[in-house]
């Protein structure tokens, strides 16, 4: 109970401190027209909501429909390289001339597999754990 009492605080905070609605100060994502969530229970007896929000004066589905359709729309252009510009292919070793040049080097190397063309290792299997000492699976 004293989850959901914190979670109705904390979307009720977010809903005048974030959205700004009923509140005198202007939303962070602007002038918040309407809204509407639900909330879901996930498996672990938490709580998380789903929110759809209008902002005031945005496009209506139509217009949008009608500004993405147009010929040489420069709205069209504009949301195309918005779009592009928030996806990038980085990758968590380097960028992809670093990875390139770690994967020219490495495939030198008479030991090396080409990943795509080998399947990965399978993990060890479980250890039942019925016995008095903790055998290495267990650790």
């Amino acid at each position: 109970m004293a989850g959901a009492w914190f979670f109705h605080f904390l979307v009720q905070t977010f809903i005048s401190d974030v959205l700004g609605v009923d509140s005198k100060h202007r939303g962070l994502y602007s002038d918040t027209d309407a809204y509407y969530g639900t909330v879901e229970q996930q498996g672990r007896l938490t709580l998380h909501l789903h929110m759809l929000l209008w902002i005031m004066g945005a496009f209506s589905p139509q217009q949008m429909r009608e500004k993405l359709m147009g010929q040489d729309s420069t709205f069209q252009k504009k949301l195309i390289e918005w779009l592009e510009s928030c996806v990038t292919g980085d990758f968590m070793t380097g960028s992809k001339e670093d990875v390139l040049t770690m994967v020219a080097e490495k495939s030198k190397d008479s030991t090396y597999a080409d990943p795509t063309q080998t399947m990965p290792e399978s993990p060890p299997p479980f250890c039942s754990g019925h016995h008095e000492d903790p055998c290495e699976r267990c650790i």
